[in-house]
């Protein structure tokens, strides 16, 4: 318990056991929350060997006695941190090395501000550091690594909280909204049978005209007549805008297989294509011309 070998293992990260029982001489730092959900935050402690044999130690800035340090090892025991480290934070007041300066760890923070000017102010300064960090070179070490965790995770609290913030004061109004689309979609509805007037019966009427002229058109044709002069179009409606055909294109796909190689290479095509194959393959489907790549991300 008074050997300094064992934290010297654990910082190394070489493979040692642990007794929840039995603290080891080092230095190591304690995490806690304050409460539940709360930020985690961590404090110094250390244990050294005493001019009696027994081990010390201390919490913060307070030495307790053995009962206590062994009431706390089971937490502290697997967090082992340098000697440097120890003392830059519990003596210096510094921070520690994978403490982000923007996303403190101590005790000593100012309390949360959820208005919208409260949260831009924490969140600006986060996002700009975030830029240049993604702009920057690759990770150097675990520290470093460590640090931009902690951006990212203070920036992923912030973003919930904005989205709550913001959803919150939508809600009046998206309440309104409803109120107002149900207010008004009835008549929508009603009114928009206006489609159905137009197309089950005035434009089979309308197509009915047009035949019978252009049937008038060859008759006069075929019995030798002179043409008639270029009649009016079909046309309904005599108080406003009169209603008449319109021609208009659309394609009937003959032969499928054909019309996909034509659109093959277009990017709406590649973009369906390929959301087809994520869900196949992560369903568990083996897709023919893909391959199965399986990639780890940050969570």
């Amino acid at each position: 318990m008074t050997d300094w070998r064992w934290w010297q293992d654990k910082l190394a990260g070489k493979p040692v056991e642990m007794n929840p029982d039995e603290p080891h001489a080092g230095f190591y730092r304690m995490p806690r929350r304050q409460h539940y959900g709360a930020r985690k935050t961590y404090i110094p402690v250390a244990y050294w060997p005493g001019e009696d044999g027994q081990l010390n130690c201390r919490e913060g800035d307070n030495d307790v006695n053995l009962e206590r340090a062994q009431a706390i090892w089971h937490w502290v025991g697997n967090h082992a941190v340098s000697e440097e480290a120890y003392r830059a934070v519990a003596e210096r007041g510094e921070g520690w090395p994978d403490e982000h300066a923007l996303v403190p760890m101590g005790d000593n923070l100012p309390p949360a501000d959820d208005s919208f000017e409260g949260l831009r102010d924490a969140i600006e300064p986060l996002a700009k550091e975030a830029l240049q960090r993604i702009e920057g070179p690759p990770i150097a070490n675990q520290d470093e690594a460590d640090q931009i965790a902690n951006l990212a995770d203070a920036l992923a609290e912030l973003w919930n909280k904005a989205d709550g913030q913001r959803k919150l004061e939508r809600k009046p109004h998206d309440e309104e909204l409803k109120e107002i689309q149900k207010k008004w979609s009835p008549l929508l509805v009603a009114a928009e049978s206006y489609r159905n007037l137009k197309y089950k019966l005035l434009t089979p009427w309308l197509n009915k005209l047009k035949a019978k002229q252009e049937e008038e058109a060859k008759a006069a044709a075929a019995a030798g007549q002179p043409a008639a002069a270029e009649s009016r179009r079909p046309r309904a409606g005599t108080r406003g805008r009169a209603m008449t055909l319109k021609n208009q294109k659309r394609a009937e796909i003959v032969d499928y297989a054909q019309c996909l190689e034509f659109f093959k290479n277009s990017p709406e095509v590649k973009t369906a294509v390929q959301d087809l194959a994520n869900r196949a393959v992560r369903a568990g489907i083996a897709v023919p011309g893909a391959n199965v790549i399986e990639e780890s991300t940050a969570v």
